[in-house]
């Protein structure tokens, strides 16, 4: 069996820097938002679930008459029982919603980073264009201003324009999708029609 090649230095390092910017993150949670995810991954455990069978399955033979003994507390069908798991649903949707608050801002956080990764690579890609125009031109390889994509390539790219485009492509697209999905039902009537 072959080892796998070691990981390259520049690779180690993106993957340590990656995970600092993670812990950052994690450090900016306050008190109660620590609470709150450890509660909600509790929730999401096994264990919970097991715990819950088990009480539940208990709860149901004390009330049931299955221990003689014992008189019950809680009669079928069950009413008190009924109204601990309500709260705990209370409780648990709030938990889970608090963690959801908390992994959206994350993700926005990390999507911020990301679009500013983009535009200074884009950046650079930029200036690394002109300088190469500038090489060439300097030692005469051809000429780059017959190449007219070339030209737009090594011009800065506008983020604001560009996503202006977006938003005009975009509501275009929910404008067709729309006219073709008021055409296709009037489609439908008039054949329903027709048959009639």
């Amino acid at each position: 069996m072959q080892s796998e090649p070691p990981l390259q230095t520049n690779a180690k390092r993106n993957v340590e820097t990656i995970a600092q910017v993670e812990q950052q993150l994690l450090r900016q949670r306050s008190p109660m938002e620590h609470i709150g995810e450890s509660i909600a991954r509790y929730f999401g455990s096994l264990q919970f679930i097991v715990a819950h069978v088990f009480f539940i399955t208990g709860w149901i033979a004390l009330n049931t008459g299955t221990f003689p003994r014992m008189q019950p507390v809680d009669p079928y069908p069950f009413p008190f029982i009924s109204f601990i798991v309500g709260i705990e649903f209370i409780f648990l949707t709030t938990f889970v919603l608090m963690n959801q608050k908390h992994q959206i801002r994350r993700t926005e956080q990390w999507s911020h980073l990301h679009l500013q990764l983009s535009v200074l690579t884009e950046q650079e890609v930029t200036k690394n264009m002109q300088m190469l125009d500038m090489i060439c031109q300097r030692l005469r390889l051809h000429d780059p201003t017959q190449d007219q994509e070339l030209k737009e390539m090594a011009q800065t790219t506008s983020v604001a324009a560009l996503v202006d485009e977006i938003g005009k492509v975009r509501e275009l697209g929910q404008a067709l999708v729309e006219e073709t999905g008021d055409s296709g039902e009037g489609g439908k009537q008039e054949r329903g029609d027709r048959r009639r």
